[in-house]
């Protein structure tokens, strides 16, 4: 990506409506912003040449699709270790996502699982790799698209 894009009000105005709908034409896209479809065709091809819109894609609802379950695993490991467990992830469907953390612990994985019994086996993968702590999620009370973030601190937004 090119670290030197800056994205003006009108890009952000963009970024935002194709988080919420990246399936709207352009032309009802540019009628929301008030820009015309070449106009914003020409800003969209932009933002993707500049790495800041990497792809399009769907939500999905887990639960409809069979996974009951979702677990985020805290992996502890040493640096040697690392490669490797990153290729177990990326091998294992059940993986959705996994970040890479500061602390004590190493990986943050992201898993679906269909039925509890299934956890055991993802656990049981992944332990190879080093120490693991699993939590299960509850819910998901907040999620939500990237947003412009103002510079001001945080207790003077509110």
């Amino acid at each position: 990506m090119n670290s030197s894009f800056q994205l003006d009000s009108m890009d952000w105005k963009i970024v935002d409506a194709l988080q919420h709908d990246a399936r709207q034409s352009l032309s009802a896209l540019g009628k929301r912003i008030g820009l015309s479809q070449p106009a914003i065709s020409e800003r969209i091809r932009k933002l993707e040449d500049a790495g800041v819109i990497e792809g399009y894609g769907a939500r999905l609802n887990l639960q409809k699709l069979g996974y009951g379950l979702q677990a985020m695993i805290r992996l502890r490991s040493d640096h040697a270790r690392l490669p490797q467990a990153l290729k177990q992830c990326e091998a294992m469907p059940e993986v959705l996502e996994v970040l890479r953390i500061t602390g004590e612990d190493c990986l943050l994985i992201r898993c679906v699982i269909p039925r509890p019994e299934a956890l055991q086996t993802v656990v049981d993968a992944l332990a190879a790799h080093g120490n693991l702590t699993t939590s299960l999620v509850l819910s998901t009370p907040i999620a939500r698209p990237v947003a412009r973030l103002d510079t001001a601190e945080p207790s003077a937004r509110q």
